[in-house]
């Protein structure tokens, strides 16, 4: 059975939650958030600063940097009810990831085996 929930992005101030999108970038970049920010969206340093303060909100064009920047993992992360679909890339980009880190592994442990 599909499900018929309406994904609305809105305003970042209606459905999406700002402290939510704080708590990612933080947890993305613990150290010089608004420089990583910055460099990554093309949203100035100070901008972000604000945003981390509480002081200022994303707006429209801001969060669609950010979305550009950090894909599903970001959506999921600052929308608390995302619908099915957006779960779905979210779990696709994470095993990406994975895989990507896998193969970075294998590579590691084949340059170490002995030489014969």
């Amino acid at each position: 059975m599909s499900e018929n929930r309406v994904f609305k992005i809105g305003r970042i101030d209606g459905d999406a939650c700002p402290e939510r999108a704080v708590a990612f970038v933080r947890r993305l970049y613990p150290v010089k958030t608004a420089d990583c920010v910055a460099a990554d969206t093309g949203v100035p340093a100070q901008t972000v600063r604000r945003w981390l303060e509480g002081v200022a909100k994303p707006s429209w064009t801001a969060f669609s940097r950010l979305i550009f920047a950090y894909g599903p993992a970001f959506l999921v992360a600052v929308y608390p009810n995302a619908p099915r679909w957006l779960d779905e890339a979210h779990r696709r980009e994470q095993q990406a990831a994975l895989r990507a880190e896998q193969q970075r592994i294998a590579e590691q442990l084949a340059a170490l085996e002995p030489q014969n």
